[in-house]
């Protein structure tokens, strides 16, 4: 007790602008986030949105006049054993009231968070756990996903690649994936569009994590010389030595990071050097200009506060967690989960984009006012020039062909 009225006092004292007053009690929050291994720099994207959220709702007086407080847990490489062993620190022992988890597996979550009744928010991605969330909707209704699945997300990748203002050179493709459920979802998803499309899929890999050496690989690029080269694998020294590797006599491709673009350490650590990749964010805040009054005031806000834009993830987070604590603030009682449950599934979201409104498996489906972005690297940083669905060009920033097939 001594410990939370010390938190409150400190908020209160250091964070409020204004009389409001906080209450010596506090609700405690679940983060499980990767802070080691692969997913590091992805986690560190879910973790600023989500600290953004809670140090305003805090600022303002709270949720019902108590303190939020964040309790971490380290998800490491998602194994099932350390995701359950997650839900069971912070759901069973620390009994935290709502858990937000960014990107957090593959269905495993969705089990060992489902045998709770804490509304649990996630950023998989991944049709596997939609899978899972179908095999019993009523004991997985309190699992959100805050994006949509890699399928569709592959299938607007590849209407994008499509759709770029670019004549290309043949209609060969080269995919390559890490050795995950995430990076299979979109592999077989794009490799399956290209073969519809008429496109010949020259070469289908897939690496283990950790993969840095790729001459073998790009000696059968130089071969094939395909169109475009799609490169999934969300771990940021992979993709940044494959460019690396790949300029040192590069083909006149196209190349499509997809979701491997999202860790800050690409851009941060090749800036202008990576100029001309493609990427796509889902659940996406476009940058650098936003779409809305609302979002503009809320990317310059996180930009002021880490000294770059938003990458995947932080705004997703964040949504998840100001949802979260709308529907709280509406039911009164944050122990209520069931009714807090119900009010997100009855009511969803609004935020800075527009609404936010899950479906009947609980997925944020990509669209409308929380669409997927499509980004270039344009002068060191994440430029979108498309958004998804519809696929559509956004506002007046344009594809730029890379200067290695000029």
């Amino acid at each position: 007790m001594q410990k939370r009225l010390i938190i409150a006092l400190t908020l209160a004292c250091g964070l409020i602008a204004g009389p409001a007053v906080l209450s010596a009690e506090t609700i405690k929050v679940g983060v499980p986030l990767a802070m080691t291994g692969p997913y590091t720099d992805t986690g560190d994207n879910y973790w600023k949105g989500i600290k953004m959220a809670i140090d305003e709702i805090n600022a303002g007086g709270g949720l019902l006049g108590k303190v939020l407080e964040p309790v971490r847990f380290d998800t490491q490489d998602f194994s099932p054993e350390r995701v359950m062993q997650g839900a069971d620190y912070l759901c069973g022992k620390e009994k935290v009231h709502s858990v937000h988890a960014g990107w957090a597996g593959w269905g495993q979550d969705v089990r060992a968070y489902g045998k709770y009744d804490v509304p649990f928010f996630c950023d998989d991605g991944s049709q596997a756990a939609v899978d899972v969330f179908r095999t019993d909707p009523e004991m997985y209704k309190n699992i959100f996903q805050l994006t949509d699945t890699g399928i569709n997300q592959a299938e607007s990748m590849f209407r994008v690649i499509m759709a770029l203002p670019y004549e290309y050179p043949n209609k060969k493709a080269v995919i390559i994936t890490a050795d995950d459920a995430w990076g299979t979802e979109v592999g077989d998803t794009l490799a399956k569009n290209f073969k519809e499309k008429g496109w010949e899929v020259a070469m289908h890999e897939v690496v283990p994590y950790g993969t840095r050496e790729w001459g073998p690989i790009l000696t059968q690029i130089r071969k094939a010389q395909p169109a475009v080269i799609h490169v999934e694998i969300v771990s940021a020294q992979e993709v940044i030595t494959f460019f690396r590797q790949f300029m040192k006599a590069p083909t006149r491709s196209i190349l499509s990071y997809g979701y491997s673009i999202v860790p800050r350490e690409v851009v941060e650590t090749m800036g202008k050097e990576a100029d001309g990749i493609i990427g796509e964010v889902p659940t996406a805040m476009p940058t650098p200009e936003a779409p809305t009054p609302e979002a503009q005031a809320w990317v310059d806000k996180f930009t002021s506060l880490y000294k770059h834009n938003p990458q995947a993830g932080s705004w997703a987070a964040y949504s998840g967690v100001k949802a979260w604590a709308s529907a709280v603030a509406a039911v009164g009682d944050e122990t209520k989960h069931a009714e807090v449950i119900k009010y997100i599934q009855d009511n969803g979201y609004k935020g800075e984009t527009g609404w936010w409104k899950w479906d009947a498996d609980n997925v944020m489906r990509a669209g409308g006012d929380v669409p997927i972005g499509h980004y270039q690297v344009q002068n060191g940083e994440l430029v979108t020039i498309f958004t998804d669905p519809p696929t559509q060009p956004y506002k007046n920033f344009k594809f730029i062909p890379p200067r290695w097939i000029k």
